[in-house]
């Protein structure tokens, strides 16, 4: 076994597409997709204000967009014609119509409108933009109900209890900020891990059999030694790699993370292995470097899909939702997110613990068939 593993090192640190795909290739693009979503949070998001009013309530509302710190004005335009060019050419991602009759409806104790047009194709802006506009509906409401009980007798202490009848307190658990990278980060780096490994075992395995063909037909055990001990190569090379995303990136970035480390490095441990047992099983398809490349990574999206992460699982069909439990990442995405991000205990995560254990001896079970079944054809 030993010799298996220096062989295994030897090819991986002699071939720089394989080095780049297994040791460089998370780091780089975790680094990436931390620096994309930063940010967290849209801030100072440019709309248009289109005030056909134009009187001292409705400058008075837009003054509140305007002070609102996810939100900015780019100007005040004449019509929504004008408005509308300005959202078209990407200038502004969304457009405040407060109609003509605004002051005269609120003054009337009716019940005054506006618009707010946003992109919904742009799902971050439009978060933004929708949730400033309502926060400062309701606070311009507030203070025009506390006003009017004001002046029919009532002290302010008075109107300001009628108004704010019901306090809201509102705390968001496990991600403050709430911010769309605390919220993607964890998916993809499970991701990330399979996707790379699977790519780089292959690429090694095509290089290994022209270097070190097979001069004999092994038993069982010693192809299970061999897958074994490649798949320890592989899970100590990307336990590294976790280690100084989770103690170095995620730190930096401000990401979440309120897991037990005893949890994770179990939850990994068995999910790498898994991985790595797969990727030597998909390996014997491959006959040449580009293929596993080309085939797994237009794969990614489907696969981050099956997971949960941007599309809910309790919509997809049942037959789809089954397929995806056949990858390691959809149990270790959904495990990973509530340990590293929710603090869950090896408790909580037991089904998704046993589920990861049972592909990975059946992942393990099929790469030794496989081993044994090529050796088996090479030396006949």
């Amino acid at each position: 076994m030993r010799d298996i593993c220096r062989i295994e090192l030897k090819l991986i640190t002699s071939d720089s597409g394989a080095m780049l795909i297994i040791l460089f290739a998370m780091l780089i693009y975790t680094t990436i997709y931390s620096i994309a979503y930063g940010g967290e949070v849209a801030d100072s998001v440019p709309i248009a204000v289109v005030d056909m009013d134009n009187t001292s309530i409705s400058r008075s509302f837009s003054d509140g967009m305007r002070n609102m710190p996810n939100t900015s004005i780019y100007g005040e335009v004449q019509s929504l014609a004008e408005a509308q060019e300005l959202f078209y050419n990407r200038n502004i991602f969304g457009i405040l119509y407060i109609p003509n009759g605004f002051e005269r409806d609120i003054l009337s104790m009716k019940q005054a409108n506006i618009a707010l047009i946003l992109d919904g194709s742009h799902l971050l802006l439009y978060k933004q933009v929708l949730e400033q506009g309502v926060a400062n509906a309701l606070d311009m409401g507030a203070e025009i109900e506390a006003e009017f009980l004001v002046a029919k007798g009532l002290d302010d202490i008075s109107a300001l209890s009628i108004v704010e009848s019901i306090s809201y307190d509102s705390h968001t658990l496990y991600n403050k900020s709430s911010g769309y990278g605390s919220f993607v980060m964890p998916s993809i780096v499970v991701v990330i891990i399979q996707q790379t490994m699977i790519i780089g075992i292959a690429m090694v395995a095509i290089r290994r059999r022209k270097l070190y063909p097979m001069s004999h037909k092994p038993s069982y055990t010693e192809s299970a030694k061999i897958i074994l001990s490649r798949s320890l190569i592989y899970t100590m090379l990307y336990t590294a790699s976790l280690t100084i995303v989770l103690a170095v990136v995620w730190p930096i970035f401000g990401f979440p993370y309120n897991g037990s480390t005893a949890v994770i490095a179990l939850l990994m441990l068995i999910y790498m292995v898994a991985v790595s047992a797969l990727g030597q099983s998909l390996s014997h398809a491959f006959n040449r470097r580009e293929a596993p490349m080309m085939l797994l990574l237009w794969s990614s999206v489907p696969i981050l899909l099956l997971a949960g992460v941007s599309y809910p699982k309790e919509a997809f069909p049942e037959w789809l939702y089954n397929i995806g439990q056949l990858l390691p990442s959809s149990s270790a995405v959904d495990a990973f997110i509530r340990v590293s991000s929710m603090g869950a205990t090896i408790y909580n995560v037991r089904e998704e613990l046993l589920t990861l254990l049972i592909l990975a001896l059946i992942y393990l079970l099929i790469a030794t068939l496989l081993e044994r079944r090529y050796a088996t054809i090479k030396n006949n």
